[in-house]
């Protein structure tokens, strides 16, 4: 009776290793993997730009950018409108560009720092003309996506002056070339 008992037993553990072996063997996919929208973009800091009418201003954290974020990250892909271009993370950590599918552009690499940051690195075709990385921190993933906060964002004196055009106000001429800001993102599943 002894001897049955073990040979079950023996069976039984087989069939756990077993079980056990196969779940090592299955992938882990990242839940970074996906095609994204930017859907909103803030600036989480306020910033101070020169004006010729009212001298240096603060533009407050809260103002909408997402035009000026969607333009400047996908503004290399053939696209009717920035809302409809989306941003695609693939499992192979590859990273690409897209207009509702039709015009993908490879923009270069993609990396889960951890669990709540992401690191972008766009490259020289997707940001002229020497690419850029984009780490996204205090990544919360919802049902509808991802939302994080991006820092050191270099903003050009161009999409300042759009965002001050929009308060009636113009950019001050010996503006630097870039300002340096730091935004909340949110990135919408498709």
């Amino acid at each position: 009776m002894k001897t049955l008992n073990f040979k079950w037993l023996a069976i039984i553990l087989a069939f756990f290793v077993l079980i056990t072996d196969c779940k090592k063997d299955e992938k882990e996919i990242s839940k970074f993997v996906g095609d994204f929208v930017i859907s909103n973009a803030e600036l989480a800091e306020a910033l101070t730009v020169p004006t010729v009418e009212m001298g240096n201003i603060p533009i407050t954290v809260g103002t909408d950018i997402t035009l000026a974020i969607q333009t400047a990250l996908l503004d290399e892909v053939d696209c009717s409108s920035p809302d409809k271009s989306y941003v695609e993370l693939r499992e192979d950590f590859s990273l690409y560009l897209s207009c509702e599918g039709l015009n993908s552009l490879n923009a270069g690499t993609w990396e889960e720092v951890s669990a709540t940051s992401l690191k972008l690195n766009l490259n020289s075709t997707a940001v002229p003309p020497n690419g850029f990385v984009l780490t996204v921190t205090d990544i919360v993933e919802d049902a509808s996506g991802l939302t994080g906060v991006a820092s050191n964002v270099p903003l050009l004196k161009e999409m300042i002056a759009g965002i001050l055009a929009n308060l009636q106000l113009t950019l001050d001429p010996s503006a630097p070339d870039f300002f340096t800001v730091k935004i909340s993102i949110e990135f919408m599943k498709k």
